[in-house]
C-alpha cells in the first residue's frame, strides 16, 4: 500500500482543512430542494437564533436503517470493510487506505472534496475491473441505500453528487450509481443529472454568499429544525403572503409583481384589485384571509356550516398510529383517544400489538353506549377512511365499523366552509393557535409519540406512555377549544 498516495489524496481533496458550513454536504440535497429557507438560515440568521428540537422519530428510522442496510452490506459482500473512526478525517482517510488497499467493498465510506466545496458519505463503495482508476487496474463505484418504493428527485441529485466527489478523488468517473430502494434496484445515470447538479449546486452557493432568499414555508413549520421557530416568527411577523392559505408560488409572485408584499397589502388593496391579478377562487380567498389578519377574527364565509350538530354526547377523537420501519414490524393504530365532552374528561385505549389494534375500537364502540344520541368529531378524513379500511378487512367487526363511521363528523371541513381564519392553514396544529390553544409539551409531536410508544413497549417505562396520552389528549381537546372559540368569535362578514 502507498502512503504517499493516501496522504497526497487527503492534501489534495481536504485543501488543508475540515468541512465547514460553506461547504455543502451531500445528505443536504434534500434541504436544498424542499428547505432552501432553514439553508439560508443557517448563514444569514442573527446569532443564537438556531433552536433545536431533537428529531426522535428520524433518529430511531436512521437507526432502524442503518442496522438493516448494514446486515445486507455483510450478507452480499462478505469481503467487506467497514470504516471506523472516530472523526470525520480518520473517516476521510480511513475510506482512501480502504480503496488504496483494493478492498472488494468499503462500507461507512466518506470522501471530501473541498476545493469544490462538497462532502458526503457513502454507504458502500463495490470495487470494479472494468476501468482503472489513481489507486491501480480498478475503480469504485457506489451504491447507496433509500427507505422508500420509488426513487426521488433528491435521491438521484444526492447520488450523482456523491458519484462526483467520487469520480474526482480516484480520477475514474462510474456512468452508474447503484440505488436499493425497498424491493427493487435503480441505476442512477449520472450524465442524466449533471446539469441540473450543477444547477442546484449553484443555487446553494448563491444562497450562501447572500444573493438569494428562497421563501419559507408556511408555519408552523416554516423551516426545519434548528430554524422552525425563527422561520415561523419571520413569516408571521413579516406577514409573509406564505400566510395565506390558498396561494402558489407562483400566485404570490404575481401580487409581489403588483406591489403587494403582504397580508396588509391584500388587505388594503381590495377585492377588485385582487381579481385583476389572481383569478377566483383564489382572489376571494387570498383577500379575505387577509382581512382576518388585519382585523385578528375570523370571517364568516357562509353560513349553515357552523356551529356543528350537537347531540346528547358529544365525543372529540383522534387516532395515533405506528409506522413500518422493517420487514419484521407494521403499521397498526396503538392508540385511539376521546376527549369526552359532556363527561369532561378523556379516555383511552391502547394496543400494543397490530393484533390487539382490532379490540381497541371494539372498546371504542362500546364506549359510545347510544349510538343514535352520539357525534363523533374529528379533524381531517383520516380516522373514518381508516375505519372504513378495516371494515373492509375485518368482517366481524364491519357493521361496528360501519356504524362508527356513520357518527363521524369532520371538523375540519367544517370550518372551513364557514370560515376564514387568521391562521396559514387548516391543520389543527396551524387554527388551534391561531386562537390561543397550546399544546402543554414542546417535545412531544406526531412522530415523538410514536417513538415514545415504540420505546414504552421495549422498556415498560410508563412515562414515556403518558407522554403519548397527554400528546393525544391535547389533540382531542384542541378541536373542542377551537369549536367554542369559533362559537363565541366576534366575525366579519363577507361584502
Amino acid at each position: 500500500m502507498d502512503d504517499t498516495l493516501i496522504n497526497t489524496l487527503f492534501e489534495r481533496f481536504s485543501a488543508g482543512r475540515t468541512p465547514d458550513k460553506t461547504d455543502f454536504n451531500a445528505s443536504k440535497m434534500f434541504s436544498l430542494l424542499e428547505d432552501p429557507f432553514g439553508i439560508w438560515c443557517a448563514f444569514h440568521a442573527p446569532e443564537g437564533a438556531a433552536v433545536y428540537e431533537q428529531n426522535r422519530y428520524e433518529n430511531l428510522k436512521v437507526r432502524t436503517d442503518r442496522n438493516s442496510r448494514d446486515q445486507w452490506i455483510r450478507e452480499h459482500f462478505p469481503g467487506v470493510e467497514f470504516v471506523r473512526a472516530d472523526n470525520d478525517t480518520d473517516r476521510f482517510k480511513g475510506t482512501l487506505r480502504a480503496m488504496a488497499e483494493g478492498k472488494p467493498a468499503v462500507a461507512n465510506a466518506a470522501l471530501w472534496n473541498l476545493p469544490k466545496n462538497v462532502y458526503g458519505s457513502m454507504n458502500l463503495l463495490v470495487r470494479s475491473e472494468e476501468g482503472a482508476s489513481v489507486f491501480g487496474p480498478y475503480h469504485y463505484r457506489l451504491v447507496q441505500f433509500k427507505r422508500a418504493h420509488d426513487l426521488k428527485e433528491h435521491y438521484a441529485l444526492q447520488v450523482s453528487l456523491l458519484n462526483h466527489i467520487l469520480s474526482d478523488v480516484q480520477k475514474y468517473t462510474p456512468r452508474y450509481s447503484r440505488v436499493e430502494l425497498k424491493g427493487k434496484t435503480v441505476d442512477v445515470d449520472y450524465l442524466e443529472h449533471e446539469e441540473r447538479l450543477n444547477r442546484e449546486l449553484a443555487y446553494f452557493r448563491m444562497i450562501r454568499d447572500g444573493k438569494a432568499r428562497p421563501e419559507a414555508h408556511k408555519p408552523p413549520k416554516a423551516a426545519a429544525s434548528p430554524w422552525r421557530v425563527y422561520a415561523n416568527k419571520v413569516v408571521a411577523e413579516s406577514k409573509d403572503l406564505q400566510m395565506l392559505p390558498s396561494l402558489s408560488a407562483e400566485m404570490r409572485q404575481c401580487l409581489k409583481i403588483c406591489g403587494l408584499h403582504t397580508t396588509d397589502d391584500v388587505a388594503h388593496a381590495g377585492l377588485e384589485k385582487i381579481r385583476e391579478i389572481l383569478e377566483e377562487p383564489f382572489a376571494t380567498d387570498a383577500y379575505y384571509n387577509s382581512m382576518a389578519y388585519l382585523h385578528n377574527k375570523p370571517v364568516l364565509r357562509e353560513e349553515g356550516h357552523f356551529p356543528p350538530p350537537v347531540k346528547k354526547r358529544n365525543l372529540y377523537f383522534d387516532f395515533e398510529a405506528t409506522e413500518t420501519f422493517t420487514k419484521e414490524n407494521t403499521s397498526f393504530v396503538y392508540l385511539i383517544g376521546i376527549w369526552d365532552k359532556e363527561e369532561d374528561k378523556y379516555v383511552s385505549f391502547v394496543a400494543k400489538t397490530p393484533e390487539e389494534e382490532i379490540k381497541i375500537f371494539e372498546q371504542f364502540y362500546d364506549y359510545i353506549t347510544d349510538p343514535e344520541n352520539t357525534v363523533l368529531y374529528h379533524w381531517t378524513e383520516y380516522e373514518a377512511k381508516k375505519m372504513r379500511k378495516m371494515a373492509q378487512e375485518n368482517k366481524h367487526d364491519e357493521q361496528k365499523l360501519n356504524r362508527l363511521v356513520s357518527l363521524c363528523y369532520d371538523l375540519k371541513v367544517a370550518v372551513n366552509k364557514a370560515f376564514y381564519l387568521p391562521a396559514p392553514s387548516f391543520s389543527l396544529k396551524a387554527a388551534a393557535p391561531a386562537f390561543g390553544f397550546n399544546w402543554r409539551q414542546d417535545d412531544c409531536g406526531a412522530m415523538d409519540s410514536m417513538v415514545y410508544f415504540t420505546s414504552w413497549l421495549k422498556n415498560g417505562n410508563d412515562e414515556l406512555l403518558k407522554k403519548v396520552l397527554m400528546y393525544n389528549e391535547d389533540d382531542c381537546k384542541a378541536m373542542l377549544d377551537l369549536e367554542n372559540k369559533l362559537k363565541a368569535a366576534d366575525v366579519l362578514k363577507l361584502k
